[in-house]
């Protein structure tokens, strides 16, 4: 692929590990945020807290969602239309004019790269990265299936759950999960190696409607390999029923039957719910 349609199937690519366990996390900023002493783990009101802040398990089965992604404080972002069958089967649509026909398709762990006049669809490995992130971290993460509480600890209204994974196909080896107590939602995630080093740091830093678990924009940092955040801005996301056709290898034609796309940034809400714990 070119330089131009490999950044664009990076840029594109982080959006599965979002989609496919929809939403994520984010940091507390206040110095009333810090975590304090640590007190005994795995009990029944901690389970209770932690099964509430996973947003994973709220998202819709189907849906379609517009985003955008910006890298550091480049006000042009990438405009992209994100497809959604399932935990297995999703869809990017590049929006911008120059880039019609472009798509970016994951079946269950296979991902393509497709554009127009292609022959056939360009297999990528799982491991494709986007400043570092593989795609497969966070593909399919479900915080009460997938991970045991190890430790909890708690100060100024937030909770930070320390999380083992019960087996090697979680996202992570170890999760470190940040939640306000009092709106009982995420605020962030640190992904970790075995160790306890932390790989990356996903933030919330708006809500559209924290109550459906829907944020309005998030920061996406690696910590180990450094580079520009990514900023992810969210506009509309719509429960709806998704053709399987969309996901067809031999058959663009569904693809291509897509209603125009505007290419257009998300909208930013003057109703933007704040970061406070």
């Amino acid at each position: 692929m070119s330089d131009h349609v490999n950044r664009q199937a990076l840029i594109a690519a982080v959006f599965f590990s979002f989609t496919s366990s929809l939403f994520l996390f984010a940091l507390p900023t206040a110095a009333s945020e810090k975590v304090g002493e640590a007190v005994p783990p795995a009990k029944a009101a901690d389970q209770e807290l932690l099964a509430a802040s996973d947003l994973f398990a709220a998202a819709p089965a189907e849906f379609r969602l517009e985003v955008e992604v910006r890298q550091g404080a480049d006000a042009r972002g990438m405009a992209l239309e994100i497809w959604r069958r399932g935990e297995d089967l999703a869809l990017v649509r590049l929006l911008a004019e120059r880039d019609r026909g472009k798509f970016l398709l994951r079946r269950d762990r296979e991902l393509y790269f497709i554009a127009p006049g292609s022959a056939r669809p360009v297999k990528l490995a799982p491991s494709y990265r986007l400043q570092g992130a593989a795609l497969d971290e966070l593909l399919g993460l479900r915080l009460t299936r997938d991970y045991r509480i190890d430790g909890v600890s708690e100060g100024g209204g937030v909770v930070t759950f320390d999380l083992v994974a019960k087996d090697k196909g979680a996202a992570a080896p170890r999760l470190r999960w940040v939640v306000s107590r009092a709106r009982r939602v995420a605020l962030r995630a640190d992904l970790q190696t075995n160790d306890g080093k932390t790989l990356r740091v996903i933030e919330f830093t708006e809500w559209s409607d924290s109550s459906r678990g829907v944020p309005r924009r998030m920061v996406v940092k690696e910590v180990l390999r450094g580079g520009t955040p990514l900023t992810l801005l969210f506009g509309v996301l719509e429960a709806r029923p998704v053709a399987l056709e969309l996901f067809d290898l031999e058959s663009g034609a569904a693809r291509a039957s897509l209603p125009p796309a505007t290419g257009a940034a998300p909208a930013r809400s003057g109703n933007a719910e704040p970061k406070a714990p």
